[in-house]
């Protein structure tokens, strides 16, 4: 067993395979008090092997049920939630850019790594934590970084969060919650009680009251970072 840090929450999980264990070392962080216990039982991964209609070995079944847990004690009671985005980091903020899969979140985030170099840190690539700490949302990374496992554990304040769409140009728009409502809740985990529905939505009113939302239509190109860097900052590239 051990103790975990995961979007500044000390949290106790027990890893059954060694997978999973070397996947959350990052986020140890030899504290011993800890808020609640995330740990997956075997029946649980039983279960989820169980549903899976093309089936993966238990050990990748693990992570996901989690995560999961964390999530839902996120959102109860830590004003927290899952955002289903690639997030980076330039000059200590946060940048998040969502989209189904597929859409190339991850392409995207490559032209901003190949267009500001080492001024960009991967925060996660594809499961962060939105978090309200002390009046201000951040995004938190978590052990489980996608497929090409990119990221880091840091946490940076939310300068944008981009909705990205492909396009035949490159063209950024600041918009309302409401004008990409139906994106913002596919990114997310959705509640699994009533009240939380209520949390969640209150929390994307206060996210989006300090963070800039941005709707993007981009061609596979680093032209196209430069125009959503572009869409959030004054000082133009």
């Amino acid at each position: 067993m051990a103790i975990y840090k995961i979007a500044e929450i000390n949290i106790l999980i027990n890893p059954i395979y060694g997978y999973t264990k070397k996947q959350m070392e990052p986020f140890i962080c030899g504290e011993t008090d800890y808020e609640f216990d995330a740990s997956a039982t075997r029946e649980e991964i039983e279960r989820s092997v169980s549903r899976d209609e093309t089936p993966v070995p238990p050990a990748l079944h693990e992570g996901p049920i989690i995560l999961t847990k964390i999530c839902r004690r996120m959102l109860e009671d830590y004003d927290g939630f899952f955002f289903h985005s690639s997030s980076l980091c330039l000059n200590g903020e946060g940048y998040l850019f969502t989209a189904l899969s597929g859409t190339g979140k991850s392409t995207h985030t490559s032209y901003w790594r190949e267009l500001f170099g080492g001024k960009v840190t991967m925060i996660n690539d594809d499961k962060p934590i939105i978090r309200k700490i002390d009046g201000k949302f951040y995004v938190c990374s978590t052990p489980w970084m996608g497929k090409s496992n990119i990221g880091t554990n840091l946490n940076a304040p939310v300068k944008a969060v981009y909705v990205l769409k492909r396009g035949d140009e490159n063209r950024a728009e600041q918009v309302s919650p409401a004008k990409v409502f139906r994106e913002l809740l596919e990114a997310t985990l959705l509640p699994d009680k009533r009240e939380n529905t209520a949390k969640l939505l209150e929390l994307y009113d206060g996210l989006f009251s300090q963070a800039k939302l941005v709707e993007l239509y981009c061609k596979p190109e680093i032209e196209a970072a430069k125009t959503a860097y572009n869409a959030v900052n004054e000082e133009a590239l």
